[in-house]
């Protein structure tokens, strides 16, 4: 499913399907990737991998991969040094910071310094998604905010977000 968007006056095709594998891989990616939880040795082939064998669907199923363990050490181009490495460094990533998980999750325009700034006004991830929830509640009257950055939080899907969060502390 594609269609033609217009983006900075030029014509772009992009895929109109929420459940395309290239998306998939690509939001993964950056929330497992350096600008997100920072997890190691998941590189997009190796996410790849694991999308095709129906291991991970979505990033909250990266906290499910230990219990494919035994099957993915049999894996050609795996072990078990590679895999517990894996896991071990997606276990660590479950205690984070609130500004990497924010910046993990994806939400457009804000990435690693805004979601740094975001943590100066909410002390938890419970706190951010109130002063979303709350209509009332304007990103753009904090320093650095504007109406853009503001709509995007505003407007973004939270709820892979929010399950995610409950396997981190």
């Amino acid at each position: 499913n594609t269609s033609i968007k217009m983006e900075n006056n030029s014509k772009m095709l992009v895929c109109t399907n929420p459940a395309c594998e290239g998306k998939l891989i690509n939001i993964i990616d950056h929330y497992a990737g350096k600008k997100g939880m920072d997890i190691k040795g998941l590189s997009k082939m190796t996410l790849e991998k694991l999308i095709d064998w129906n291991w991970i669907g979505e990033p909250s199923c990266l906290y499910d991969l230990k219990t494919f363990r035994n099957e993915w050490i049999k894996k050609p181009g795996f072990g078990i040094a590679s895999v517990d490495k894996i896991l071990k460094s997606i276990e660590e990533h479950r205690r984070t910071t609130l500004d990497a998980f924010i910046s993990a999750i994806g939400i457009p325009l804000i990435g690693r310094a805004v979601a740094k700034d975001l943590v100066n006004y909410f002390e938890t991830y419970e706190d951010f998604r109130n002063a979303i929830k709350d209509n009332s509640y304007h990103f753009y009257d904090l320093n650095n905010f504007g109406e853009e950055m503001d709509k995007s939080i505003k407007n973004f899907n939270y709820a892979e977000a929010d399950r995610i969060s409950k396997f981190l502390y």
